[in-house]
């Protein structure tokens, strides 16, 4: 969901809003958010409440929560890696799948097959690996409410 945050803010006029990276606590960032004139301001602040629906839960999440996003992600990976793509990553223990651009590409053939075999355990996972792999090299998947 953090990166549909982001195509929020953008389709409502903040043009360089960024995708999410993943922070060191495992959790969605968007970095320094810098707007440059007053419309932007402006069309940030009007963003905001309009795309709040689209944030992920970054609040603090119980060991159970953890551990259910984790189970999710875990099953999600596992039929990644025996759908085609061998050095999909586990999650990192919040739930979260760090993929790191170089050795996946979300746009080949192998990926998209796997990516269809696995949708009925996808949680949001496809949708940020996809974009985290094909444009920013960094990123993650959902977990629970994610």
């Amino acid at each position: 969901m953090a990166v549909k945050f982001s195509l929020c803010m953008r389709s409502h006029g903040v043009r360089d809003f960024p995708d999410p990276t993943v922070g060191s606590n495992g959790l969605p960032t968007w970095g320094p958010i810098i707007t440059q004139s007053p419309a932007e301001q402006a069309a940030q602040q009007a963003a905001q409440p309009v795309c709040k629906k689209d944030l992920p839960s970054l609040g603090l999440h119980t060991s159970a929560e953890k551990a259910t996003a984790n189970a999710a992600a875990l099953k999600y990976a596992t039929c990644m890696r025996s759908n085609g793509v061998p050095n999909f990553p586990d999650p990192n223990g919040q739930g979260v799948l760090l993929i790191q651009g170089g050795n996946i590409e979300a746009s080949s053939p192998a990926f998209q097959k796997a990516q269809t075999a696995c949708k009925r355990l996808d949680n949001g996972f496809g949708e940020q690996s996809s974009v985290a792999s094909g444009s920013s090299a960094s990123g993650g998947g959902g977990g629970s409410g994610s």
